[in-house]
């Protein structure tokens, strides 16, 4: 995807951008700072979460990164990650600090950097012009939250009271069904990370939905973001207006977007419960004869538990992301047909004023846009 140009200063666009961008550097501040506090411990050593921590720290970041700099290709962003992680284990060895460098380490770091590119991935725009239309609306939208730092604030706080929250329901998970050793610290932190995300993403989604039903009345321009006077142009950022970009679209049907995720759900779970069998089928046939199960199997075996955990965890979150892209694209292709039928109800629009780009649906009163190339 090639990144839209950048917009006039004092845009809210712009002003989201540079929001973004002061976010990555502060988050890579504080991570410099936690990877090389002297001798930091964070829980006790029977129940560790330092590659729980290494994955989520460089997965955030690299996420963060991805957003402050879209004209930064994923490769680039990767290969920026793996080097810093690498410069950063490298540092840890200074002797004043009391700490090590520790190549495990730097691998957990590389699986947090390849789960967030696999996400990143999986949220890329798909589908053809009526899909990436209403995407298009979602980043405005998105833009005109972000351009105010107290919604920063907000997220934050939905942050923190998520971790508080989900840490004690992990703890009292692995109380009542798991019990295999110390491993509360490890679910608490799990929960906690668990908890951060489902809050922030419930706060920011309600938060783009509201500014969507705002942004219909006020509508804003998809360039930079900046409110206009209804004009041919943007006033800002000079980027044509087109009636199309703010028009009406019938929502899909709930049930359509359930019907379009259910077989992706299936296969990545029949998937991941194929792969869990047969590893362990392979590891008990096969251990005993062949040199390079054994020694992967002896090398899983030695990971700290943390370890086992987040290749666990990691492989999970690889298949959520091939189920999330396949969700999206199959619910994109239902929303492209929203020309030749409604998105809403169904009904048949192929014969309704099939020359017009913009129109209602005579059976719901729904809206429906034709469009034959992407917005700009």
């Amino acid at each position: 995807m090639t990144p839209p140009p950048a917009a006039p200063a004092g845009t809210p666009v712009a002003l989201a951008a540079s929001s973004r961008r002061r976010a990555f550097w502060l988050a890579l501040a504080g991570l410099l700072v936690a990877t090389h506090w002297p001798k930091l411990r964070v829980a006790p050593a029977d129940a560790p979460i330092d590659k729980l921590a290494h994955a989520a720290g460089f997965g955030s970041l690299t996420a963060l990164c991805l957003l402050a700099f879209p004209r930064i290709p994923r490769w680039g962003v990767a290969a920026l990650m793996l080097a810093l992680g690498a410069v950063d284990e490298w540092t840890q060895a200074i002797p004043v600090l009391r700490r090590s460098c520790d190549l495990d380490d730097w691998l957990a770091d590389a699986t947090g950097i390849v789960v967030a590119l696999a996400l990143h991935a999986a949220l890329s725009p798909v589908g053809g012009a009526p899909a990436r239309l209403l995407l298009a609306r979602r980043r405005a939208a998105s833009d005109l939250l972000l351009a105010k730092p107290l919604n920063w604030l907000h997220l934050m706080t939905a942050a923190v009271l998520g971790a508080a929250a989900g840490a004690p329901v992990a703890v009292l998970i692995d109380s009542w069904f798991v019990r295999k050793g110390p491993q509360p610290v490890q679910y608490g932190f799990i929960g906690a990370l668990l908890g951060a995300g489902v809050a922030v993403h419930a706060l920011w989604e309600a938060g783009v939905r509201s500014r969507l039903r705002r942004a219909e009345a006020e509508r804003p321009c998809l360039g930079c973001g900046a409110s206009g006077d209804g004009g041919a142009a943007c006033p800002a950022c000079g980027r044509p207006r087109d009636p199309a970009d703010w028009a009406p679209i019938a929502p899909l049907d709930g049930t359509a977007e359930l019907r379009a995720c259910l077989l992706p759900i299936l296969v990545s779970v029949a998937t991941l419960v194929f792969l869990s069998t047969a590893s362990i089928a392979v590891v008990t046939s096969l251990r005993l004869r062949v040199d390079a199960v054994m020694r992967a199997d002896t090398w899983y075996r030695t990971l700290p538990a943390d370890g086992r955990i987040l290749v666990d965890l990691s492989l999970l979150a690889l298949l959520g992301a091939w189920a999330l892209h396949r969700c999206r694209s199959r619910i994109a292709r239902l929303v492209d047909r929203t020309g030749d039928s409604c998105t809403g109800c169904g009904f048949d629009l192929r014969a309704t004023s099939s020359g017009m780009r913009i129109g209602g649906c005579p059976e719901c009163g729904g809206g429906f846009v034709r469009l034959d190339a992407p917005p700009a």
